[in-house]
């Protein structure tokens, strides 16, 4: 007996049972922790997704475009589908395609807003969105330490950004909306032009100067080389359109009375000053023949159903056209006008030199096909008609030359700049990036 008890055989193995027990439960415990950072990774890619998903649909809704990505929900939708998509979903939350996680209790919100040093602030006026994801799952072994519940979570946030200006703007989304070509020989300040749709060279385009780019949303339509010689992408977002508020700004405009301003033709040798309409008033046709003068007073000048013709000599400074109605111009001739930083009737003008409303109709097509002498300074839109940029038109200023058609075609010289510009009347491209 007493050898029985003095005996040590055994106690090794002993110690090592009693060990065991906090070791196993640790090891336990450890599992569960490492099933917590499972969870927190699957919540970032759903966070991840959830944000940078609803940024790409806001930059849609920012580009004003209406079938060239997707509109049918809004951004905070497609924040939470796509986190669905990832596995989280607030309660009783459904999406075609999607099955939500059952038995566990989750949060998804997805917001707009603003972002700076770290912190985002709610904004209906925001170029960010953040989403937040969350779930709460029960403690097991953690329960020991005085966890009845783990709440794991994870924040995203995306931003809209605009990284080039656009000098030229093609709008349209079912057609070919930006066309280079017939020798077209590009100078300025190395700006954007983009396409909506899709982009065609009719012919190799030559680029003066650096920082030019050609973008477009669907690809190049061109069935040999699509490489115009500057940077290009092709799988573009739809850029903003920062002058569609003009769309409908003169709806209610007085169309009567109509007066042949310059009695509807300026004849060769002859000179007529011309002043804006009165508030209630608007011009009809007018017609500059070669060898004629037209002198525009500083001021707005509105045309309805105006068939404008400039083949003479144009000239004015602080000067908008306004085309509404079934308008058309032409620009052939010797044509010199800027417009106005500020404009006294329409703040919605300031900078814009000519604003076209008129239909789409072949016969309002704009041409400007004239010599080294055209200067248009200021911009140029044209939501709704084709503009073609012909001949030797080199469009010779310094600062500001920016066109936004529904289709636009650049066959002749043309000097596009962004530089001198208004703010709020640049065009840009928009992409989507992941900020935190």
């Amino acid at each position: 007996m007493r050898n029985v008890l003095r005996c040590r055989r055994g106690s090794v193995a002993f110690a090592t049972v009693i060990a065991l027990v906090p070791l196993v439960g640790a090891l336990a415990l450890g599992a569960e922790a490492g099933s917590w950072y499972v969870t927190r990774q699957s919540a970032q890619n759903a966070a991840d997704a959830g944000a940078y998903s609803g940024a790409l649909t806001l930059a849609c809704t920012l580009s004003s475009a209406t079938t060239a990505c997707d509109n049918a929900q809004a951004y905070d939708y497609r924040g939470r589908e796509y986190a669905a998509r990832n596995g989280f979903c607030n309660s009783g939350a459904s999406f075609t395609g999607v099955t939500c996680p059952t038995g566990v209790t989750q949060t998804v919100t997805v917001e707009r807003g603003t972002y700076a040093a770290g912190t985002f602030t709610s904004s209906a006026s925001g170029n960010f969105v953040r989403a937040a994801v969350g779930q709460t799952q029960p403690a097991y072994l953690a329960s020991v330490l005085g966890f009845s519940s783990v709440d794991i979570g994870a924040t995203a946030v995306a931003e809209v950004q605009n990284p080039k200006n656009l000098c030229a703007l093609g709008l349209s989304t079912n057609s070919i909306a930006l066309t280079l070509g017939g020798g077209a020989a590009l100078t300025g300040d190395g700006c954007a032009l983009m396409s909506n749709n899709t982009v065609k060279y009719a012919s190799s385009p030559t680029f003066s100067g650096s920082g030019w780019a050609v973008d477009a949303v669907n690809g190049c339509t061109n069935s040999g080389n699509c490489d115009p010689g500057v940077p290009y992408n092709y799988s573009m977002l739809p850029a903003t359109n920062p002058l569609k508020p003009l769309d409908t700004a003169f709806s209610t405009r007085a169309t009567t009375p109509s007066t042949k301003p310059c009695g509807g033709n300026v004849t060769n040798g002859t000179t007529c000053n011309l002043n804006p309409n009165s508030a209630s008033g608007v011009y009809s046709d007018l017609k500059v023949n070669s060898g004629g003068t037209l002198i525009l007073a500083a001021g707005t000048y509105f045309f309805y159903n105006a068939t404008l013709t400039f083949g003479g000599t144009v000239t004015g400074t602080n000067v908008t056209l306004v085309l509404l109605g079934d308008s058309s111009i032409s620009i052939t001739g010797t044509v010199t006008l800027s417009a106005p930083a500020t404009n006294s009737y329409s703040s919605l003008l300031n900078g814009v030199l000519i604003d076209d409303q008129a239909p789409n109709k072949s016969k309002n097509a704009v041409t400007i096909n004239g010599s080294s002498s055209v200067s248009l300074f200021g911009a140029m839109y044209f939501p709704n008609v084709d503009v073609t940029w012909n001949g030797t038109s080199n469009n010779v200023n310094t600062g500001c030359t920016e066109v936004i058609a529904n289709t636009l075609t650049i066959s002749g010289n043309a000097n596009l700049s962004t530089g001198s510009c208004a703010p709020g009347t640049v065009a840009k491209t928009q992409v989507v990036a992941l900020v935190r």
